[in-house]
């Protein structure tokens, strides 16, 4: 494969400011992608952007959403990053079986134009992780089964690359609290019962009714009477409502502690 003759150069370029750069070229020899970006996860509570290619169309998603509206907290990536893995992945393969209909999916997918989704995410501790995105806007095609096999066979050569590259990241940075992931947690707690809750977490992160009920272990009629139940209480009238009210009680995370965001937002509104 190309990839193997650029292996030297890219050893060459550890610790130096061209590795990025350098790494995803490299990884654009195993399949071609059009936008993509280097983050750390657990530096602080948001991303922090390491190295960044982004197309045009995509790069205002990416800053306006993914980062200042903090729609990160409900991708997959971010999901992948709290559940402790590591290694290669495919979006596509992650996503809940509703998540191509949520309202998170429309209202940064499809409206960025990003097609199709691989990332690389290398544990530099348990709470600290270097994300590598490579995405294809609808210029390209799918990546396609070859493609997917090609990158997870380079997974073990790219994973300790990137830990060895940033093996100093966040080694001096102060400790923080995650209030964004905090206030996802505690959404809707002041207002609801645990598996009420539970409906919710997985409502927001685009899963159907019969994803939800297996993952918490009930019937998909009754994982849809919760739904009935849980958009009475939140006085919400769909997905894309209660998507939205979410946003909007995120503005209260950083002041919000261990506390319900949403408690803040209503108290704002009398």
């Amino acid at each position: 494969m190309i990839w193997q003759h650029k292996l030297a150069g890219l050893i060459e370029a550890l610790h130096r400011p061209e590795f990025p750069a350098l790494f995803l070229k490299t990884m654009r020899s195993v399949a071609d992608f059009d936008s993509s970006v280097i983050m750390a996860y657990g530096v602080g509570p948001r991303p922090e952007i390491l190295h960044d290619e982004l197309s045009r169309e995509f790069r205002d998603a990416f800053y306006e959403r993914y980062l200042s509206q903090a729609a990160f907290v409900l991708s997959p990536l971010y999901q992948t990053f709290r559940a402790g893995k590591q290694g290669f992945f495919h979006v596509n393969t992650l996503a809940p079986d509703g998540f191509f209909e949520s309202r998170y999916y429309k209202a940064y997918y499809r409206y960025s134009g990003l097609l199709d989704q691989v990332f690389y995410l290398s544990r530099l501790r348990n709470d600290l992780a270097v994300v590598v995105s490579m995405a294809r806007t609808r210029r390209f095609n799918d990546f396609d089964r070859s493609v997917i096999g090609d990158f997870k066979s380079v997974e073990p050569i790219a994973l300790s690359l990137l830990t060895k590259h940033w093996e100093h990241l966040g080694s001096e940075e102060p400790s923080f609290t995650d209030y964004l992931y905090t206030a996802f947690q505690q959404f809707g707690n002041s207002e609801l019962t645990g598996r009420e809750k539970d409906v919710v977490d997985h409502i927001l992160r685009g899963c159907s009714s019969k994803s939800a009920a297996s993952i918490i272990g009930i019937t998909p009629e009754t994982e849809r009477s919760y739904r009935k139940i849980v958009y009475r209480k939140l006085n919400v009238g769909s997905h894309a409502e209660l998507y939205n009210l979410f946003f909007r009680a995120l503005e209260f995370a950083d002041s919000a502690g261990e506390r319900d965001p949403l408690e803040l937002l209503r108290q704002s509104e009398r």
